[in-house]
């Protein structure tokens, strides 16, 4: 006779991705399954039943965010005469 372990077979759950994604809020009382998920992408902010495996919006909030420099941005129109003046200055 084999014993079947059943645990084996189960799904895995693991703490899920909202613990570590910049829209969700995780609140924790004090028993071990006491804990609330919001996700504050979807309006009204909306609490999550389950824990989330995959999800189109994540963004992770443990990865720096690289400041952009302020002189590379360019805003507005620009003149041919300018876009020619740049072409030969080399910019």
């Amino acid at each position: 006779m084999s014993v079947i372990r059943w645990k084996s077979f189960a799904r895995r759950t693991g703490p899920g991705l909202c613990r570590t994604c910049v829209w969700g809020t995780v609140r924790k009382g004090l028993g071990a399954r006491q804990e609330e998920v919001i996700c504050r992408l979807i309006a009204p902010n909306t609490v999550v039943p389950f824990a989330v495996n995959e999800c189109t919006d994540y963004a992770d909030r443990r990865v720096p965010v690289v400041a952009e420099k302020v002189e590379d941005r360019r805003y507005g129109f620009v003149t041919e005469i300018s876009l020619r003046e740049r072409q030969s200055q080399g910019r």
